[in-house]
């Protein structure tokens, strides 16, 4: 299986098995009788061993064709924790600060 395939896969699988558990509290509040309730927790607890079983074994979708996680450069992070405070309160307006935070952000990264 190529590995476009199966990363796509682990989305699918990862993006399924997250609705499943999304929905289990609502399950669980509706369960009317024990037996149901049981049920409904063994889904859950399947869902989450299989959702944390994808992300463990099956490919990242970022990974690099070696199998490494890209890292930023210190340059980058450094950058990106400077402009945070702008991010929420100068987005909106677009002042001249934020332009220049985020085009200095563009160049480094």
């Amino acid at each position: 299986m190529e590995p476009t395939t199966r990363k796509r896969l682990a989305g699918i699988g990862e993006t399924g098995l997250g609705i499943v558990l999304a929905l289990v509290p609502v399950a669980l509040w509706v369960a009317w009788t024990p037996l149901v309730w049981v049920i409904v927790v063994t889904v859950g607890v399947v869902a989450a061993a299989l959702l944390v079983a994808i992300g463990y074994w099956w490919p990242q979708a970022d990974e690099g064709a070696s199998g490494a996680r890209p890292e930023l450069p210190d340059e980058g992070i450094g950058a990106i924790h400077e402009v945070f405070p702008l991010t929420y309160h100068h987005s909106f307006r677009q002042t001249a600060r934020f332009r220049r935070a985020m085009d200095a952000l563009r160049r480094v990264l």
